[in-house]
């Protein structure tokens, strides 16, 4: 019998939508370019620059996607999909194209990541909505990325291409766990009910 390969749909959200219990939401193209004053996490984790920007992750949107679902700069929100969910505080930007949400590469959790509300545990990074696409043209010629992997084994910014779901987290339900590690809670997939 021949084997089949169906490539990974990427756009696949519904199975998370159902967690979201009729909230307003909005379904994104995700993409993490490359920090706007550092290089991964040097020059940005610091505490010059996490007085100038917000003090912690942070999610860009167009005005007009913030504006179809009434978020405003500075809001909670939540990113998920079928790998994961991160947690972090809206910007909303005339730079953003209607449709894409980005959320600068290395921003680390260190400070100011709540829970998600979706997961019960600490709220993620960029990468945790994300997986890793390896791209045949770099598996030729016997290359370095084919000897170390201390990552992940993706040399090229393919595994950025996914789409999220983002709703608002009213800041009546942002949820810090200064609370004990459950077993219960270490159990929980990330998000509950997607394989």
């Amino acid at each position: 019998m021949e084997k089949v390969f169906v490539p990974i749909d990427r756009r696949l959200t519904e199975a998370v939508k159902s967690r979201l219990e009729g909230k307003p939401h909005l379904t994104l193209n995700w993409i993490t370019p490359h920090s706007k004053w550092g290089i991964h996490s040097t020059y940005n984790d610091n505490l010059r620059m996490l007085n100038l920007f917000r003090g912690g992750p942070t999610i860009w949107v167009s005005e007009k996607d913030a504006q179809s679902i009434g978020l405003e700069d500075n809001d909670w929100v939540e990113a998920l999909n079928g790998n994961g969910a991160t947690v972090a505080r809206v910007v909303v930007s005339q730079r953003v194209p209607e449709g894409m949400g980005m959320m600068y590469h290395a921003q680390e959790k260190i400070i100011n990541v709540p829970g998600s509300v979706t997961t019960g545990k600490r709220g993620g990074i960029l990468n945790s909505v994300t997986r890793t696409v390896v791209k045949p043209t770099h598996m030729i010629g016997g290359y370095a990325q084919l000897a170390y992997g201390f990552n992940y084994y993706g040399t090229v910014g393919s595994q950025r291409d996914e789409f999220v779901i983002l709703h608002k987290i009213e800041d009546k339900d942002i949820d810090w766990l200064e609370r004990e590690l459950t077993p219960e809670r270490e159990a929980n997939p990330n998000p509950p009910g997607i394989k």
